[in-house]
């Protein structure tokens, strides 16, 4: 008989360590940040070690709000109860804005109107080719690169992480955070919270990863405009896997709609439901498109690393009606994202046991998970703080 073949020397030296376990946020607006918190809730539930416990967290767009609160030590359980009351000050942080106009920036624009319509006629006027469309296109001069301001986001975080005694700066983190965001002038991928990139406040990049194009101006860092994390790619497996990660679970809250035109639970087209469900859908096509090319490629390429991707199903209509940046139905998708999380494990039990097991995790019964959580019983906000504590110390007593 033959000899068995050696381990590749990669995979041999990573088993001889300690195995390394990564969380990826991605990105989906608020709604899919707080479909990714009732999923963290789920895996709190039926895992044996917490969701705070993770060697490297990993934040995209909202994901980026998501990872930056469980790297600095709120936990799943707390985050989710927080989402799920239909408080207005979640976490004891009065909420700020999101939804900024920023009439200064109009104001500074319209400065520059009477050479922009000038321009605009001269070119209607001049034979060089140039339409009155394009008159008409060159008049978008005087809008601002974004409609709103999403500075609330970087206020509220800031705010939370000091009334907290949390902290807002990368080298203070006791877990390693990376949020992504994208230098607009040359389409690079920035990680904040990696070496080089660590002097911008944690807040200020979560900003800056949550700056949607179109709808969010761009955040300016250090000289540079940056962008939404996910314009470059959705979830940013790969930087998990280039810090030494064995085990990438990742939350992924955008999947396009699955229609039976026929008898779907659309019972028709969706172009029949006018261009916000057409634009809807293609941008979840486009996203999850470049997830499933990703996954492939790091399937090939790093054989060794296991990647658990948790996101809805494909004819999953709740997640579908709800617009990305929806806030008012955080109660339903908070609900939403434990329940299909544990749909989701109670379907593939023996995978995804046997996957974790290999990274030395161990799985609850997934149908002993009730169909939403508790809630924290504690009205005081010291004693839900301290209950929370209790359980992060109930989970390393037990490990």
């Amino acid at each position: 008989m033959a000899p068995a073949a050696a381990a590749p020397r990669p995979l041999r030296k990573r088993l001889r360590r300690k195995r390394k376990v990564a969380l990826v946020c991605a990105g989906g607006g608020i709604t899919g940040a707080v479909y990714e918190i009732g999923c963290l809730r789920a895996l709190e539930d039926l895992l044996d070690r917490s969701m705070l416990d993770l060697d490297l967290y990993v934040g995209i767009s909202g994901g980026a709000f998501v990872a930056s609160l469980l790297a600095n030590g709120l936990s799943p359980r707390q985050l989710y109860d927080e989402v799920a009351a239909r408080s207005r000050t979640p976490f004891g942080v009065a909420e700020a804005p999101l939804f900024k106009l920023g009439l200064g920036e109009y104001l500074k624009r319209t400065s520059r109107a009477p050479r922009v319509i000038a321009d605009a006629v001269l070119a209607a006027l001049s034979r060089e080719g140039r339409s009155a469309a394009d008159a008409f296109f060159t008049l978008f001069q005087l809008l601002p690169p974004g409609l709103l301001d999403n500075s609330g986001v970087q206020e509220y975080l800031a705010r939370l992480f000091r009334d907290h005694g949390r902290t807002d700066h990368f080298r203070d983190l006791h877990r390693e955070l990376i949020v992504v965001a994208v230098d607009l002038d040359t389409g690079d991928a920035v990680p904040f919270g990696e070496k080089g990139w660590r002097d911008v406040s944690i807040s200020k990049a979560v900003q800056a990863s949550t700056a949607l194009p179109g709808l969010y101006r761009p955040i300016r860092i250090g000289g540079r405009d940056y962008v939404d994390g996910g314009v470059k790619k959705t979830a940013h497996i790969n930087l998990a896997i280039q810090h030494g990660a064995d085990l990438v679970i990742c939350l992924n809250p955008i999947v396009p709609i699955l229609n039976n035109v026929s008898d779907g639970p659309l019972r028709g087209h969706l172009s029949n439901r006018g261009p916000t469900w057409v634009l809807d859908q293609v941008l979840r096509i486009t996203l999850h498109g470049r997830m499933q090319y990703g996954l492939e490629r790091y399937q090939s390429e790093h054989p060794e690393v296991d990647i658990l991707i948790m996101q809805p199903t494909r004819d999953d209509m709740r997640m579908f009606r709800y617009n990305i940046m929806r806030y008012s139905a955080r109660h339903i998708v908070a609900q939403h994202g434990y329940r299909s999380a544990k749909r989701q494990f109670v379907e593939r039990e023996a995978e995804y046991r046997a996957m974790l097991k290999r990274h030395g995790i161990r799985v609850g019964d997934p149908n002993a998970l009730p169909d939403v959580p508790d809630p924290i019983p504690w009205r005081s906000s010291m004693a839900r703080h301290l209950g929370v504590s209790l359980d992060q110390l109930a989970h390393k007593l037990a490990r």
